[in-house]
């Protein structure tokens, strides 16, 4: 297994260079001037950031000359949030957690994701606000290095002074973390000192989901989603389906149109969820839609290849007036 780490000391103290050391791909990292001074400026927006502000609610018009229509389409856009939509929740979900946790040794979070996934840099953001440590494994980014390694996840991460392995893939993430977790003298029990926070902070217990919602009706005052009780259309992604779940709760008469992004256990829990309730629709089970970058980018910011998987379906099927709820964006929105 071939994993590599990133670690802010490692990269600031690299002055004299134009690249990061002690790594073979050292010549295809960007300058370190120009990282150093993106992740100097998220620093800055970190001394005062709101966790949870109201949320950011733009419209964007989509027309069709083939059927002759025209639509507008609100984007909740939470890729001004340093974090993404977790933000909103992080920090009081992990302050649950510990506060009911007989163990007090807990030092250092840890997290296992996906390189271009928000839920570790929500994890590294909750723990720079609680004076933790953090440590969070991705899977998906050694093949191509610099194209990796140079963005907004990768560097807020950076910012927010968590230890960064990456893997090539999740399973070899899980084990990394697994590997640094695990006592030894304790199969499968976790030492004492860390805390290892779910698959998109998304609990057994539904703790996050139940914040989450409370921190969603907050956020929705005056704006066109104040209303909870209205009935909404809400175009998502979802992977450990946290977030559509905390929709849910905060507008329970909405319908729902999500595309499944996790795998394996994820995928069936989110797909067992959504069978229980009748206002939720899943697009997978639609035929496949071809998926355009380039085509989503001409009207709103979003995660490549994640968040914006969403969008062939909102283009196609979308009402005038329906709402995408975009968890974060590529692009450094809030700075």
């Amino acid at each position: 297994m071939i994993c590599k780490d990133i670690t802010y000391n490692q990269y600031i103290n690299n002055t004299n260079n134009n690249t990061i050391t002690n790594n073979k791909h050292e010549k295809d990292i960007l300058e370190i001037k120009n990282r150093k001074e993106i992740i100097q400026k998220i620093k800055n927006k970190l001394e005062n950031n709101i966790d949870n502000p109201k949320l950011k609610i733009e419209t964007i018009n989509i027309n069709n000359q083939n059927t002759n229509t025209n639509r507008n389409i609100n984007i909740v856009q939470d890729g001004y949030l340093i974090a993404g939509t977790k933000q909103r929740v992080a920090q009081i979900f992990i302050k649950s957690i510990l506060k009911n946790n007989k163990n007090n040794k807990i030092d250092t979070l840890l997290y296992a994701g996906s390189i271009n996934g928000f839920g570790p840099v929500a994890t590294a953001y909750c723990a720079f606000k609680l004076g933790l440590k953090c440590h969070v494994f991705l899977g998906g980014g050694i093949n191509n290095w610099k194209t990796n390694t140079n963005t907004r996840q990768i560097n807020t991460l950076i910012a927010l002074n968590s230890k960064i392995t990456i893997c090539p893939t999740y399973r070899n993430a899980r084990k990394m973390e697994f590997k640094l977790s695990n006592n030894p003298s304790k199969k499968w029990n976790t030492l004492p000192n860390y805390f290892i926070v779910p698959m998109g902070l998304n609990d057994d217990n539904n703790i996050m989901v139940n914040l989450l919602a409370k921190q969603i009706k907050k956020a929705s005052i005056g704006t066109i989603m104040k209303n909870n009780n209205k009935k909404y259309r809400i175009w998502c992604v979802a992977g450990s389906g946290g977030i559509v779940h905390a929709l849910s709760l905060a507008f329970p008469k909405s319908e729902f149109h999500i595309y499944l992004t996790g795998g394996g256990g994820y995928r069936k829990k989110v797909i067992d969820w959504s069978k229980k309730h009748n206002n939720i629709t899943i697009l997978n089970d639609l035929p496949e839609l071809k998926y355009n970058y380039n085509d989503r980018k001409k009207y709103y910011s979003s995660v490549r290849e994640y968040d914006d998987l969403i969008w062939p379906y909102v283009k196609k099927y979308a009402q005038d007036g329906d709402i995408i709820w975009n968890v974060s964006s590529d692009d450094y929105l809030f700075l």
